[in-house]
């Protein structure tokens, strides 16, 4: 989803700040500097607050700043807070001044992000028939961010296939060093195995690494076990070994035969890919390993985890 947020982001600021002569054009200059940390500054949800806050004394239209929350929102896939400030976008949506927009072209895009939302909390409670229906009324509302609303759509589908999946967890596999095991056997008594899928060639799975062991680390305390599953097409278990030596990794570092057992059953097109499954073979969570469902969903098994 991140990638087709650029659709909505983000050039939408280029602010010469030269120097000004009067006290009224600096503080127009502020504001729009404001503006501009508001939509470009990577920001934790405290810190997008605060300085909303900010943007409101200095004078930035409340429109923009409601706007500058969207666009956080749907940037983080935070779902929590798509709802919290959904009555803020709703009113907006009412009183939507063209001239006054920031990234948000009419009120039917306003209004489109506004089913949007309402399709993923649907889609949360799963009710298939609430998501479906916000869902296409988001997309015929605002058909150039389609490409936004088929990921939501794509992903709902997933889930409903994970939600009645089992995976069997005594598949063979083996480990980087060549070592017969199986998933139950690395899982052993946790409460969950969370398992990433990546491959040498795949720049954001490598990039991630350093993410992935802090996970781990952060995780074993909570019981759940991290483990790393590769798959490379060739000389599989020699590449792997190589990089868990070079990352000193210590968490279980797996190869998947070549048959694909459960890229198939997971369905994992794309990656980095992580997924969590129960000891029971129940899957929890099948995404990228950056969207906020997975803590949530490591959350209902612990709600002490925090992210690292």
């Amino acid at each position: 989803m991140k990638s087709a947020l650029c659709l909505l982001i983000l050039c939408a600021f280029q602010l010469p700040l030269h120097a000004q002569t009067s006290p009224a054009q600096e503080a127009a200059a502020g504001a729009q500097a404001l503006v501009q940390r508001l939509f470009t500054q990577e920001m934790s949800e405290e810190e997008l607050l605060a300085l909303g806050k900010e943007a409101n004394k200095a004078g930035v239209p409340r429109q923009q700043i409601i706007e500058a929350k969207l666009v956080w929102g749907l940037r983080h896939q935070n779902t929590a807070f798509l709802s919290k400030i959904l009555p803020e976008i709703e009113i907006m949506a009412g009183s939507f001044d063209s001239t006054n927009a920031a990234v948000l072209q009419n009120a039917d895009a306003v209004k489109s992000f506004i089913s949007y939302i309402k399709a993923v909390k649907a889609g949360e409670a799963n009710d298939n028939a609430g998501f479906k229906q916000n869902i296409l009324e988001a997309i015929w509302l605002n058909p150039q961010q389609a490409p936004v609303f088929m990921q939501a759509i794509e992903k709902f589908r997933l889930q409903a296939k994970m939600a009645e999946m089992v995976i069997d967890l005594k598949t063979p596999l083996t480990t980087s060093m060549g070592e017969a095991t199986t998933l139950k056997d690395q899982l052993g008594g946790g409460k969950a195995l969370l398992l990433d899928f990546w491959a040498s060639w795949c720049g954001p799975c490598m990039s991630l690494m350093p993410a992935l062991q802090k996970k781990a680390a952060a995780l074993s305390p909570h019981g759940i076990v991290v483990a790393a599953m590769n798959k490379d097409d060739e000389k599989a278990e020699e590449t792997a070994e190589r990089i868990r030596q070079e990352l000193n990794a210590t968490m279980p570092w797996l190869v998947e035969p070549s048959e694909r057992p459960y890229t198939n059953a997971l369905e994992v097109a794309s990656i980095p890919r992580m997924v969590l499954i129960t000891p029971e073979g129940k899957v929890l969570f099948n995404g990228h390993p950056e969207d906020p469902a997975l803590w949530t969903a490591l959350k209902k098994l612990d709600p002490t985890i925090e992210a690292p």
